[in-house]
């Protein structure tokens, strides 16, 4: 093998580390996201920040295809729930049972409207 075979596999490796080690690092903290149901709050952590909403605010649960601005997404998943609070505030979610938790936030606050896209 001639030397720029070699040096140009040497920076391929090279840079497939550091590459390697963010893929990991964001896996991680994206998936350690956990959903938590306390009292009359729904409480929404990651590793970076953390978000509780009053279920008495909550308006409308919508399920379907979003594409999502930074800021507002709490989800993995292109399929997620809108859950819309407030006056105009709303998140992003994907829980692992989405029928158990509509389910359970609406025995918790019986106002909250759910609806689902077709077809997904």
């Amino acid at each position: 093998m001639s030397p720029t075979i070699l040096w140009g596999l040497f920076a391929v490796l090279w840079g497939a580390i550091p590459l390697l080690i963010v893929g990991s690092l964001a896996r991680y903290l994206w998936m350690k996201t956990t959903y938590a149901i306390e009292s009359n709050g729904l409480r929404i952590s990651t590793p970076l920040k953390s978000l509780v909403i009053s279920i008495d605010n909550i308006k409308k649960i919508r399920r379907g295809k979003f594409w999502v601005e930074s800021g507002r997404n709490y989800s993995a998943t292109y399929i997620k729930l809108r859950i819309i609070y407030d006056r105009n505030s709303y998140i992003y979610v994907s829980p692992e049972d989405e029928e158990l938790f509509v389910d359970t936030l609406q025995a918790i606050n019986s106002n909250i409207e759910y609806s689902s896209e077709r077809g997904l």
